[in-house]
């Protein structure tokens, strides 16, 4: 059975605030892929918005998904809705679906 989780975020920043928020997000993703259990961490923003960020980690369980979530760095996220960057943020996760369903193992 395939444990790896998806961690999925889109982040929107406040009019004329997106270069601020990359900044803030892209701290957020360096840290995060020094996290136990993160197996890859990406930042990407849109080419058709450009105040909108996407968020994808990829994590070994969603356990290890959940101790990331409660690492201090996190909070990152709170204090960039603080200064007034974010004006809309949605999060999801999901299960990565096994190889062999892709038709990628051999």
């Amino acid at each position: 059975m395939c444990d790896i989780t998806l961690s999925l975020a889109q982040v929107r920043a406040s009019f004329g605030r997106s270069e601020g928020l990359g900044q803030g997000v892209g701290e957020l993703v360096l840290r995060a892929r020094h996290d136990s259990g993160c197996l890859g961490y990406e930042l990407h923003r849109d080419a058709r918005q450009d105040d909108l960020w996407h968020l994808r980690g990829c994590w070994e369980s969603p356990a290890a998904l959940h101790a990331h979530l409660q690492q201090p760095h996190v909070q990152l996220l709170a204090e960039l809705v603080a200064r007034g960057l974010i004006r809309q943020m949605s999060l999801a996760t999901a299960r990565a679906a096994p190889l062999y369903s892709l038709g990628l193992a051999s």
